[in-house]
């Protein structure tokens, strides 16, 4: 074997030790999430999920509102835009994996941070910020949503169905309760009508 493929050889033997490039998320503590959210809000995602451009055309991004019934911590709008990386355009998809999707109709708590470059907001901590609202027999519960974008490419099947919880989950007074402890006297629940 000559110097040249030794060289090569050995580069590509390097190159395979090193771990892959891809993003990982680093699950935060409650509180972290909690203390870095502006605003802790319980609402229903309203009207179609729309997906457009950046004025760059380089990333999609899907927009949602999100009609406010009860604000947990922090005070605004009845009506909040919530924007995320992924969506699809004129029939081309980008999908930001393990990004938080919100459908339409969705009852949710979302941990919310505003974006630097416009009044839209933004979920905290990706699918960390995103909770299912559900109702069962023994009351309403919250859990994580279980799918994110690329839910499918990863192996991921339907969405399970989370009305089969049966009194798993936090309540909403937990929720509260743990977000009041996390922020100190920064919170407070604003009840709207």
């Amino acid at each position: 074997m000559n110097r040249r493929s030794l060289a090569v050889s050995l580069l590509l033997v390097a190159a395979m030790a090193l771990p892959l490039g891809a993003s990982q998320f680093i699950e935060l503590p409650f509180d972290q999430v909690a203390r870095n959210a502006t605003l802790v809000v319980r609402g229903t995602v309203t009207g179609p999920v729309t997906s457009a451009w950046n004025d760059s055309h380089d990333v999609i991004f899907s927009y949602a509102t999100v009609r406010v019934n009860r604000f947990v911590a922090g005070d605004g709008p009845e009506l909040l835009v919530v924007r995320e990386v992924g969506g699809t355009v004129d029939g081309y998809t980008q999908e930001a994996i393990g990004f938080p999707m919100l459908r339409e109709g969705e009852n949710v708590v979302l941990f919310l941070t505003q974006w630097d470059d416009s009044a839209d907001w933004r979920i905290e901590a990706y699918n960390q910020g995103k909770y299912l609202v559900t109702k069962t027999p023994q009351g309403e519960f919250l859990m994580h949503d279980p799918v994110t974008q690329g839910h499918e490419r990863l192996g991921g099947h339907e969405p399970m169905r989370i009305e089969a919880l049966d009194g798993a989950g936090l309540t909403m007074n937990e929720l509260e309760q743990m977000v009041t402890a996390a922020r100190g006297n920064r919170a407070g629940v604003q009840q709207r009508n």
